[in-house]
């Protein structure tokens, strides 16, 4: 029992099973052939499933967890490839691609404050999932740098991206949204790093438009909160 309870300790367990999971989770995916069925959402339920299951306390397992979690800063950097890689299409299209970002990034922001309002959410709940459409990293800072809780951003973050994967095919239908670059600067500003993935099924240009949107869309994000917080609306 006390070598099961070392090994559950060691932060390596936390990192191998959260990458298995993960790894199940895309080959479920792959073997469905539904674009509905996402890996990401099916690694949570599986996770949690495998931590009821065996009765992993869940501070065991954040071990693990932590390690990412430390990576996801310097990964921020990363951000910078695709700018570099996919300078021409920015500089073809600039006018509408910063536009769209530009305007993605605001929507973002505003429907939060406005949904908030709305629904009478707390101004500490409403400045914790303000960074909702932006990279987990970025959605960490945005939530540190407003006195928010980093973890209802994580929250806020997966919740986005995962169900803006889910009713992206149907927007791009009723919308008539053909265009590849389109297509990939909508995915990347509204729904980060999982709407990258789904901008991948549809082409290299939609994958290399979005992977380039999240990293601006980010920059975007942070000037617009800094802008909101100077005229008093956050």
């Amino acid at each position: 029992m006390k070598e099961m309870d070392k090994f559950l300790e060691n932060p390596v367990f936390g990192l191998f099973l959260t990458l298995a999971i993960g790894w199940l989770g895309v080959k479920i995916r792959d073997k469905s052939g539904k674009s509905w069925v996402n890996p990401m959402l099916l690694s949570v339920f599986m996770l949690v499933l495998v931590l009821l299951a065996f009765d992993i306390p869940y501070e065991s397992y954040k071990k693990g967890g932590d390690l990412i979690h430390m990576f996801l800063g310097p990964i921020t950097v990363v951000l910078a490839v695709p700018l570099y890689t996919n300078w021409s299409y920015l500089k073809k299209y600039s006018k509408a691609i910063i536009s769209g970002i530009l305007l993605g990034s605001l929507s973002a922001i505003l429907s939060v404050v406005l949904l908030s309002k709305l629904f009478g959410l707390d101004e500490f709940l409403t400045k914790s999932i303000m960074g909702r459409s932006v990279t987990t990293p970025i959605a960490l800072a945005v939530a540190d740098m407003l006195k928010g809780n980093q973890s209802i951003a994580i929250i806020a973050v997966s919740i986005t991206g995962v169900f803006s994967v889910l009713i992206v095919p149907f927007v791009y239908k009723v919308l008539n949204i053909t265009h590849p670059i389109a297509k990939g600067v909508a995915l990347g500003t509204a729904a980060h790093a999982i709407g990258t993935g789904k901008a991948m099924e549809y082409g290299k240009v939609e994958g290399a438009m979005s992977a380039l949107s999240i990293g601006i869309a980010g920059v975007f994000t942070i000037l617009w909160i800094l802008l909101f917080q100077i005229i008093g609306i956050i």
